[in-house]
């Protein structure tokens, strides 16, 4: 159960700095819609604002494509370094005993006994994917402090001023 908790652990400190830059993007966007941006520019430069957006969340999704799930071995380092236990104590369960000789393999049991005793209560830890190395701008903060101040700007007209983004209404020609 440690070792599916840490790999869930590892697997979400992985994924979060990516999701937080695409929904930092979204909240851009949407921040920008609540502002009335896109009721005051033109077609060209809705449709240039959208394609910048885009860009920036594409952007963001790529490194979604290299993301692996955690080893074997990144799952033990973690036990081992939550642990707080020296000599690695989740890795050494894993050793195996290669000597046929009765005494080395007494030994050897007796230790993987005094392990276990003491990995009783071995704990994967909270994920911490350390945002601020990630963003270190925290431009994150900024999107959301301007995402609460439009939200009060836009009142009663946040759909509209979403959907006017999309409004490319003179592209066609009409009939």
């Amino acid at each position: 159960q440690a070792m599916q908790r840490a790999r869930l652990a590892i697997m979400w400190e992985r994924l979060w700095p990516h999701l937080a830059r695409v929904l930092t993007v979204i909240g851009l966007f949407v921040a920008l819609s609540w502002a009335g941006l896109w009721l005051v520019l033109p077609l060209w430069g809705r449709l240039a604002g959208l394609a910048v957006l885009a860009l920036l969340a594409i952007a963001a999704l790529v490194p979604l494509a290299r993301l692996q799930w955690p080893t074997r071995a990144d799952v033990l380092r973690r036990l081992d370094h939550q642990a707080g236990l020296a000599h690695r104590p989740a890795t050494a369960l894993t050793d195996t005993l290669t000597s046929h000789d009765p005494v080395a393999r007494s030994l050897w049991l007796s230790e993987r006994e005094r392990l276990l005793r003491k990995l009783t209560r071995l704990s994967a830890g909270f994920p911490a994917p350390h945002l601020p190395r990630h963003d270190p701008l925290a431009l994150r903060a900024l999107v959301i402090v301007a995402l609460v101040a439009t939200f009060f700007a836009a009142d009663g007209e946040r759909g509209a001023r979403i959907a006017a983004a999309f409004d490319w209404g003179s592209i066609l020609t009409p009939a």
